[in-house]
């Protein structure tokens, strides 16, 4: 005889769910750089190209010098990096460095608090014209925008970190993580054609970050395209291997939220398999697989066939879970699994 508990699983399966995302990526640990390269000449090299590599990540970001020889750009999470200067072709220097958000490490002669390199390569120091001095103060006023900004975001206080993200978007558009700041501004407000406007853009002038696709697709769940979100998913879990797993539980949340559990059977899989201890993702797997349950009637009683791997997954959530947010029907859907129905039972399939 099914249990009341039982019957409400056993409908749970049947009908449209709500799961959450989850956060494959992350946009708010971020800050700006700044630097000038100067020649053997003591004048500033212009067109320089300086390439910041983490070796954390492998994230790469190349910034160029201006007519005063200054590079300044956003987007650099705090970690270790091999950054690179080249000039029409010719390395100039490889260094090792780490950049932190809001403090030092290291030599405060070779990296200050603020994230500023002086690549040097005269003999004596160079003289700063009035106009170049006036233009490295404003780069100085971006980087404490853009830092500032980064912080309220972080404290959830998004119309003031669009205040000051706007100015620095107007007057440089071609910093991506700028956009990015502004998308996650705009997500979180409620205001998603912004935030995917924002995202898009940042996407445009970034396309090697894995993060951006995730929160665009986090948008489009919002905005119900579901068949974009997988597509943003998909992306993500491509460009980072090792951060696949939480990717492709979102493309399964896309389905399991469009009412497709069917399809939601394979990245669930992909998921368990890349994280074997992320327990949601051996639930909603149960879950996924019993919805494709076939119904065999004997002697007047019904019996439940689940599809091979079903009983394992809500087992493995208990493992990973016994007293999580789900033990209790995943209790409930094994005791479904196993139970015999009269056929006067029998649940409609949807």
């Amino acid at each position: 005889m099914m249990t009341k508990r039982t019957r409400t699983a056993l409908a749970v399966a049947a009908v449209f769910l709500a799961v959450a995302l989850v956060a494959s990526a992350q946009l708010g640990v971020m800050g700006a750089v700044r630097g000038w390269v100067t020649g053997q000449d003591g004048k500033p090299i212009v067109g320089a190209v300086v390439h910041f590599r983490n070796l954390n990540t492998q994230q790469k970001q190349a910034l160029k010098t201006d007519k005063n020889g200054e590079f300044f750009g956003t987007g650099l999470i705090h970690g270790d990096y091999e950054i690179r200067i080249e000039h029409q072709g010719q390395e100039l220097a490889k260094i090792a460095k780490r950049l932190v958000y809001g403090g030092i490490a290291g030599n405060p002669n070779d990296i200050n608090f603020r994230n500023e390199f002086r690549f040097d390569f005269s003999k004596a120091p160079s003289q700063q014209s009035e106009e170049a001095a006036k233009q490295s103060e404003e780069q100085k006023q971006a980087m404490d925008a853009f830092d500032k900004a980064v912080a309220l975001n972080r404290d959830a206080k998004y119309d003031d970190a669009l205040a000051e993200l706007l100015p620095l978007m107007e007057k440089d558009p071609t910093q991506w993580a700028v956009h990015a700041q502004m998308g996650v501004a705009y997500q979180n407000l409620g205001r998603f054609e912004e935030a995917e406007a924002s995202y898009k853009k940042a996407i445009e002038l970034q396309p090697s970050n894995p993060s951006l696709y995730s929160n665009l697709g986090q948008v489009y769940v919002k905005m119900k395209r579901q068949d974009e979100a997988r597509q943003m998913f998909d992306a993500a879990a491509q460009l980072s291997p090792e951060d696949a797993a939480s990717a492709y539980f979102n493309i399964a949340v896309t389905f399991i939220n469009a009412g497709d559990m069917k399809a939601a059977v394979d990245p669930l899989r992909k998921a368990t398999e890349l994280d074997p201890s992320r327990a949601e993702a051996h639930y909603w797997l149960g879950m996924s697989l019993f919805n494709q349950s076939e119904y065999k009637t004997e002697g007047g009683e019904m019996k439940t066939i689940v599809p091979p791997g079903t009983r394992e997954a809500f087992e493995r959530y208990l493992q990973l879970q016994p007293n999580g947010k789900y033990a209790a029907d995943a209790k409930a859907m094994l005791e479904a699994i196993d139970a015999t129905v009269p056929a006067s039972m029998r649940m409609r399939k949807k």
